[in-house]
């Protein structure tokens, strides 16, 4: 198999562990802590925009771990708690977006060890290639 037909395809496995395979993980989990069904304080706000964010969180912040920029996993944290900032200071709520945020993180971070560890097992080692292109060049000091 031509090597990047063997990049496409298991970075592809990745992306769907990442969004659809993530989007069941935290459900299954929100369910068994007992909180699938915490309605939206926003009444506006569909729930595949939950589903939406949680897939676009996870890719994100594979992208900054393979990398190895833990930057990036700073900032992704930080955009989801000012952005729901407010809602916060109901406890439910709180508990809600811990677990899922957590739970969406925790998925992130396995299955871009996976990813990472098969790249560089079998792969064609695509990770270096990544941190070098996010890594800004150092300047040189006269």
């Amino acid at each position: 198999m031509p090597a990047g037909l063997h990049l496409i395809l298991y970075t592809a496995a990745a992306f769907l562990l990442l969004t659809e395979g993530g989007n069941i993980f935290c459900r299954w989990v929100l369910f068994f802590a007992g909180m699938r069904d915490l309605p939206s304080p926003d009444p506006v706000s569909p729930a595949a925009a939950g589903r939406i964010i949680g897939s676009l969180e996870r890719l994100i912040v594979a992208i900054g771990l393979a990398a190895g920029s833990w930057e990036v996993v700073a900032a992704v944290v930080a955009l989801k708690t000012v952005a729901r900032f407010k809602e916060l200071d109901d406890k439910r709520f709180a508990e809600y977006f811990l677990i899922g945020s957590l739970c969406s993180l925790l998925w992130a971070a396995a299955v871009t060890g996976v990813w990472i560890g098969y790249d560089s097992w079998a792969g064609v080692k695509a990770r270096g290639t990544l941190a070098a292109v996010m890594t800004p060049p150092v300047a040189k000091k006269d």
